[in-house]
């Protein structure tokens, strides 16, 4: 897991990227103003958590990366990598790729979510009418 926090322009944003049994995964967090380190920390407590369960339920399946076997690094090549890692941009394609496969999903599910909740509601609707034409022919 890899979370990056860079300003956008006009808000502070928080890149999350990580891999799961479903493959590659990223999503932000938009903090606002800058976040303290205080703050971030709490995210990382309380939100991050739940963001993981939340998008966890979605299958990705456009972008699979190949895993790479873990092994001692030497110190120099990290720190070349790190300071590699700083110069590149912070938006990575795959990331926005990942970001967009994931809204559409959610989307999709709200899109069945409000489909559902609005027939509900055009229901009751047509029960309550039909009920008040029943008490006015009732005479009350």
């Amino acid at each position: 897991m890899e979370m990056t926090v860079y300003f956008d322009g006009i808000y502070w944003v928080a890149l999350i990227e990580y891999d799961s049994d479903n493959g590659y995964k990223a999503f932000r967090h938009v903090f606002g103003k800058e976040p303290k380190d205080e703050e971030i920390i709490e995210f990382i407590r309380n939100d991050l958590g739940i963001l993981f369960e939340k998008y966890d339920l979605l299958m990705t399946s456009t972008v699979k990366i190949n895993k790479v076997t873990e092994h001692r690094i030497n110190p120099k090549r990290m720190q070349r990598e790190i300071s590699k890692s700083n110069h590149k941009p912070i938006v990575s394609t795959k990331a926005q790729l990942a970001m967009k496969e994931i809204h559409e999903q959610l989307k999709c599910q709200n899109k069945v979510t409000k489909k559902v909740r609005n027939e509900k509601e055009k229901n009751y609707r047509y029960q309550l009418k039909q009920k008040k034409r029943y008490q006015k022919r009732k005479g009350h």
